[in-house]
């Protein structure tokens, strides 16, 4: 059986020591990638916490969202492009071949929109009702499955992801999850990623799509 992906993601609101704390605690489990995902700081600012969190968590790739300038800086595994990033393709221009381009969509036609232009896995949602999403109501599972059988490259799911709720998730042969303040902001982050790890261990379900 194909292994599905955990994706972390910061929250944006807890600075670099909370983080390298909540590293500290669960760098005994492994995380696939972790996203910088942090819009107020700059490129100097997102350098510093990839070396000190690239130091803690060795086995996991640090991708930094929105800022290739940064990514290129210190040759991260990858990135993530929002909605106002640079296109894919002006994107891949820029960086390595080996440099992961991940595309955040939030409809089937985005996604494979993204795939054919040369995303190589996609993330999808918000799936569930997330207090970071007031008032937007969710995609939900039947959308994230249609966007899984409609795009050509893995898809991740995102927004209201909790360790009861992933197996329904992954049932739609989504390729991984990504959670931000479900484990960051948790009061006991550490177990909480174990339930996770659990959670995706447990199911049943594989990845429709894997990564090359």
């Amino acid at each position: 059986m194909k292994r599905h992906e955990l994706h972390l993601i910061t929250t944006g609101k807890q600075e670099l020591h909370e983080v390298k704390a909540i590293a500290v605690q669960c760098s005994t489990q492994h995380i696939d990638a972790l996203h910088l995902r942090e819009k107020q700081r700059g490129a100097g600012e997102l350098t510093a916490w990839y070396a000190e969190l690239h130091t803690l968590l060795p086995g996991t790739a640090i991708y930094i969202n929105d800022r290739l300038d940064a990514a290129l800086a210190v040759q991260a595994p990858g990135v993530q492009l929002g909605f106002r990033s640079l296109s894919v393709p002006q994107a891949r221009r820029i960086l390595a071949p080996s440099q992961r381009i991940g595309c955040s969509v939030h409809s089937e036609d985005e996604a494979v929109a993204a795939a054919q232009a040369g995303a190589d896995f996609v993330m999808f949602g918000h799936i569930f009702a997330t207090a970071s999403k007031p008032g937007t109501p969710p995609r939900g599972i039947a959308a994230l499955a249609e966007v899984v059988q409609a795009c050509p490259v893995p898809v991740i799911a995102i927004g209201g992801i909790e360790p009861h709720n992933v197996d329904t998730v992954l049932s739609t042969g989504c390729s991984g999850v990504a959670v931000l303040s479900a484990i960051l902001l948790h009061p006991d982050p550490a177990s909480q990623l174990a339930r996770f790890h659990e959670a995706l261990e447990r199911t049943q379900h594989s990845p429709r799509r894997g990564y090359q």
